[in-house]
């Protein structure tokens, strides 16, 4: 539940930067609940890694070895979710579960790993960009025939 519960908090701090409308609460409700994180968690292509300070979820990377990268037509480990809540961001949790990621593809033989960031999202592309992530293209991410686009940065191990 915790999972489920940051989750929604990140991503509507990123995506509903304007407020909340029905199509938000539908689409977090639907993807962030225990039903799917459950089945997430049970996949044996995907990889969970968690932070904690005194017992609180305060951020977590979700890894999918063996995704397809939408612009380089490929299948290699993707970075789907590294979320931080907002009051751990700068102090190491976002870098230290990259850096658990990074260990963990190199570990099962990769070499290369990809992630979307949306692009108005400057903090988390600064972020990416100092940890040596360099920018493949875009990925509009689509929500109720609306677009929101999103840089691919890819970075070799």
């Amino acid at each position: 539940m915790n999972l489920a519960a940051l989750s929604i908090q990140v991503w509507l701090h990123t995506y509903a930067s304007a407020g909340i409308r029905d199509v938000f609460a539908h689409y977090v409700f639907s993807q962030f609940n225990e039903e799917r994180l459950a089945s997430e968690l049970g996949d044996e292509s995907k990889v969970f890694l968690v932070s904690e300070v005194k017992g609180h979820l305060v951020g977590y990377a979700k890894l999918a070895l063996n995704a397809r990268c939408p612009n380089r037509g490929i299948s290699m480990p993707e970075v789907e979710t590294l979320y931080v809540q907002e009051h751990f961001v700068g102090r190491g949790i976002g870098s230290a579960l990259l850096d658990a990621v990074t260990e963990a593809c190199l570990s099962s033989g990769h070499q290369e790993i990809w992630l979307t960031v949306n692009q108005e999202n400057l903090r988390a592309k600064a972020f990416y960009e100092r940890k040596s992530f360099r920018k493949v293209g875009i990925y509009n991410f689509e929500l109720d025939n609306e677009q929101y686009a999103n840089d691919v940065l890819t970075k070799i191990l």
